[in-house]
């Protein structure tokens, strides 16, 4: 008879002892979330307006206001803030843009398109990417503590192995050594 491996044994206990997340015979992926371009209403979940080098200076959903891109625009295109307070009837006096802009522009009708230079306002959708998968919980938590500083923010998912029988197969014997030691 051959003896299974230290490894597999742990992970037998592993697999045993860990909680299966309300998900049948679970694979544990390691997770994150990025953002792709996307058209304006199509599976968009939010927008951002980035300059020319391209720092995101306003974010639809984290953004709490418009500060930075109003302080952005006071300092780098001031002749379309000039524009912008005339077409607004009010006058244009230094620091006070940046309140004036916070107030006034209402985020749903503003025409995003239309600020000056560099800047552009992208629509994004937000996208989960799977970096790899594991058997054990474990293994997916021991994956992120070593590798989480190479991704953005990891977590863990449980997927279901349903009609997957090889690998449920698979797991249920590595499940089974530790009940034959």
């Amino acid at each position: 008879m051959i003896e299974a491996p230290k490894f597999l044994l742990e992970m037998s206990k592993q697999l045993n002892e860990q909680g299966n997340r309300m998900t049948a015979d679970p694979l544990f992926e390691v997770r994150y979330k990025t953002s792709l371009v996307t058209e304006s209403g199509y599976n968009e979940s939010h927008f951002e307006v980035f300059n020319e080098e391209g720092v995101a200076l306003y974010h639809s959903e984290r953004s709490e206001n418009l500060n930075e891109l109003a302080e952005f625009l006071i300092e780098n295109e001031i002749e379309w803030c000039k524009a912008w307070c005339e077409e607004n009837e009010i006058e244009m006096c230094g620091g006070a843009f940046v309140e004036y802009f916070n107030d006034l522009v209402d985020l749903d009708w503003f025409e995003w398109n239309e600020l000056p230079g560099d800047l552009r306002a992208l629509h994004m959708q937000e996208i989960e990417v799977t970096v790899n998968s594991h058997l054990t919980e474990a293994g997916a938590k021991a994956f992120i503590e070593r590798k989480q500083h190479d991704y953005p923010k990891l977590y863990t998912y449980a997927i279901s192995l349903s009609f997957c029988a090889q690998m449920i197969e698979l797991r249920n014997w590595i499940k089974s050594l530790e009940q034959e030691k």
